[in-house]
Parts: C-alpha cells; sequence; structure tokens
C-alpha cells in the first residue's frame, strides 16, 4: 500500500511539470512601452542642514552642508556672487573670508540645472577684539563684594578680569563679573581684557572696593521727596521737633515743595497760629533721633538751610533722658560749644542766617571750644571718635527769637534739604 502511494505522488509531479512546459515557453511574453519610467528632466533638491563656521578661525571660514540625492556637484555663492562652482565635496573652505557676517548660499547641481531653491547661512572670520569701554566697578555699594560691568565688544569669545596682578577669572562670559571672595575695602584696580581665538584686546582699568561699614555709611541721609507733600515729620520715628512759646502756638515741620534746593521736596516749618506767636519769644528745633553710629569712627554732618535768623547745631548725647539735646546734656556734647552766661545753657555750633540756601557741614566728634561767632570752622577743635555710650547721640537744629524780634515782625520760616549724616572712610 505504501509504494503503491509514493508512486501515486510521483507521477502527479510528473504530469505537472509536463503541463508546464506544453502551454509557456521563453518569449512569449511581450513588453508594454508605456509602462516603461520616463527619464527625469528637473534639477535636484537643494541642499540641508547648511553651516559655515563664525569667530571659529583667523585666516578662514569653513562652509558645510548635507549631501542630497541625484546630484552631481555644488555651486556656492558668497554675498551673491560665485565663489566656487562644481564643487564635488560637501563643504568648502574660504581662505579668502573676511571679518564681518558674510552669506554663504548653496544649490545643488546635475546634468539637468541647479536646484530651483538653495540653502543659506551666514559665517565670519574671527578677529582680535577691540579694547572694551564703559568698564566701571562699585565704589563702596556693597558691605563684601565688588560688582564689575562693561560693554560687550565685537569678536570677544569671553573675558578676563583681573584684580590688581591676580586673575580672578579668565574666562568670563557675558558682561558683569562679581568679586565676592575677599573684595577689597580700599580703593584697588581691576583690569579687563577681551579674548578671542585670534588674541587678546590691550587692558582697560578702573577702581573699585566693598565697605564693610555699609550699613554705618549713611545712618541718616534724608532729602524728604519720599514722603508726602504736606505730612507732618513728627509722626516718623527719625525726627522730633518743639516749638517753645510762652502761650499756644505750636507748629510742626511739614514735607514742602515749595523752595526745595535738591530733589522735589523739603522739610519746612510750618505755624499754627503765625499772628499769636508772632509777638512771643521762644524756641523752634528740628531734632533728629534713633539712628546708630559705630564706636571707633568719625561722622560728619552736612545739610542745606533757609532761614533768616541765625540758627544753632546741638549734637550730643542724651544724658538727662528728655530726648531732647538741652542743658542737662552739656557734658555729652560732641562738637565744641559756646556755653553762655552761668556756663549751664550750651548753644551749640552758631551759623549765621541767611535767605538764600546755605550748607552746613562739620566733621564730629571733636573737642575743645566753641565761639559765639558765626560759622565757626574746626581751628583749634581737636578730632575724636564715637566712644561706647555714644552710639545714639541727638541733632539738633535750633532757632530762638525774640519777642516780636523776627523778620517784618512775623515768625521767621525755615527749611531744610538734603540731611546728611555720613561715615568718614
Amino acid at each position: 500500500m505504501k509504494n503503491k502511494n509514493i508512486f501515486l505522488l510521483l507521477l502527479t509531479i510528473t504530469m505537472g511539470f509536463s503541463a508546464c512546459e506544453d502551454q509557456y515557453t521563453v518569449g512569449d511574453f511581450d513588453v508594454d512601452e508605456t509602462l516603461m519610467p520616463e527619464a527625469r528632466t528637473d534639477g535636484p533638491t537643494a541642499p540641508v542642514a547648511m553651516t559655515a563656521s563664525y569667530d571659529a578661525y583667523c585666516d578662514k571660514v569653513e562652509v558645510n552642508w548635507m549631501p542630497t540625492v541625484r546630484t552631481s556637484a555644488y555651486d556656492l555663492y558668497k554675498n551673491g556672487e560665485v565663489l566656487a562652482a562644481g564643487v564635488t565635496d560637501t563643504f568648502f573652505v574660504d581662505t579668502d573670508a573676511m571679518a564681518v557676517d558674510t552669506e554663504y548660499t548653496v544649490y545643488s547641481v546635475n546634468p539637468n540645472g541647479d536646484s530651483e531653491t538653495a540653502t543659506t547661512t551666514v559665517g565670519r572670520m574671527a578677529a582680535t577684539p577691540p579694547t572694551p569701554t564703559n568698564f566701571e566697578a562699585t565704589d563702596g555699594v556693597y558691605e563684601a563684594k565688588v560688582d564689575l560691568m562693561w560693554d560687550a565688544v565685537d569678536f570677544a569669545q569671553h573675558y578676563i578680569v583681573k584684580r590688581g596682578d591676580v586673575i580672578l577669572s579668565d574666562a568670563v562670559i557675558g558682561t558683569t563679573f562679581s568679586d565676592n571672595v575677599d573684595a577689597p575695602t580700599e580703593a584697588t584696580e581691576y583690569s579687563l581684557i577681551a579674548v578671542s581665538v585670534c588674541g587678546e584686546s590691550s587692558v582697560v582699568t578702573t577702581t573699585g572696593y566693598c565697605d564693610p561699614l555699609i550699613a554705618f555709611r549713611f545712618p541718616v541721609n534724608e532729602n524728604f521727596d519720599g514722603y508726602t507733600t504736606g505730612s507732618s515729620l513728627s509722626a516718623l520715628d527719625l525726627f522730633y521737633q518743639e516749638v517753645q512759646y510762652a502761650s499756644p502756638g505750636i507748629g510742626y515741620m511739614n514735607v514742602s515743595e515749595d523752595v526745595a534746593v535738591s530733589g522735589a521736596k523739603c522739610a519746612k516749618l510750618a505755624y499754627n497760629d503765625p499772628a499769636n506767636n508772632s509777638a512771643q519769644a521762644g524756641a523752634v528745633t528740628f531734632g533728629i533721633t534713633n539712628f546708630n553710629l559705630l564706636a571707633g569712627e568719625r561722622y560728619r554732618i552736612s545739610y542745606k538751610i533757609k532761614c533768616p535768623v541765625q540758627t544753632r547745631l546741638h549734637i550730643a548725647v542724651d544724658q538727662d533722658g528728655d530726648g531732647m539735646a538741652k542743658n542737662g546734656d552739656r557734658d555729652g556734647y560732641l562738637t565744641p560749644v559756646f556755653l553762655k552766661g552761668n556756663k549751664k545753657n550750651p548753644q551749640g555750633i552758631y551759623i549765621g542766617g541767611s535767605d538764600d540756601w546755605k550748607t552746613v557741614s562739620y566733621e564730629f566728634p571733636a573737642t575743645g571750644v566753641g565761639t559765639e561767632d558765626n560759622d565757626p570752622d574746626a581751628s583749634g577743635w581737636t578730632p575724636t571718635t564715637i566712644q561706647a555710650g555714644q552710639e545714639n547721640p541727638i541733632i539738633a537744629i535750633k532757632y530762638w527769637v525774640g519777642q516780636g524780634a523776627g523778620p517784618n515782625g512775623e515768625n521767621p520760616p525755615m527749611y531744610i534739604d538734603d540731611l546728611k549724616i555720613e561715615l568718614i572712610k
């Protein structure tokens, strides 16, 4: 039975081959010419991913692009003019490059022509950078650092910053640098150099320093511009005032725009009852308190005043505890004072009256003998420093006018502006 099945299988296969050979022979198929592809007559596609070096070389610009199909060569243009035709590579080195922005364009080429579109990029040859400009450093603006800044210059890839002969950084990117490690407290020279692959610029220098005493640099620095016009300075912790008359007539130092000498505003004495006060003798005091000085240091007070009568400047430690610079503080004065009459009434430093703005400026503390002369200078005074217990003195600017002794029989006006107490470095 098994042999019979094998026989039948072989017979079937033999008959199948015989049938194929009888029906089909080589050459019986015809070719349909209409189905054959025609030769292409269009140009190639444009190159892609074109790049050109920018400030990378001092003697050339390298141009690269990706290859395209059906391309036999490439035509390269420079600023619209042929730079190289028939380039078979996908790169070109322009050894006649310029140190200005240059437009490079590439077309693909085959026997049918150039690509309809092109790819464009910009390249530039590097050069030595020019000297940086507007190089500046902060002067005592910060407690523990000096900030440097400058304008960017062409071709600079980074900058070198030095303090004296020490290189702080030789790879600064951008146009700022902060010297915050052991920054100098005295004016120190900083230098700056711009760097490219072609070399270094000329050196430019400036000076700067930090101020670890910045909190005490200007314990008082007031031009009154930060307050609302008409507001009373008595509401502020820093100031106090007295208007001492025999009858009612209290006034206030208000913020005014009347005759500001610096900025937009100043402090002005405003009387509640000028007619009544004009017939009375008394004193007007504008005081500054609640500020801190630094023991072992010296300071300068300065302000501008416009008042037609004589004023006095008092700088004293409040020894009698009344919160004002008065008789009980005579041994706590930080500037020489004139002691009038029974020598129990310290008169402070006399400032002559003026119808125009007048600048007052004194260094303190100091010891010596005051006089009754107007505007005494510091000759014969001995400079000292703030001692323990003197860190919170009181400043008082005061005038006294007798009954009916004011200008034109009226209360004299008083204006104050640009009030400063600053550390002497």
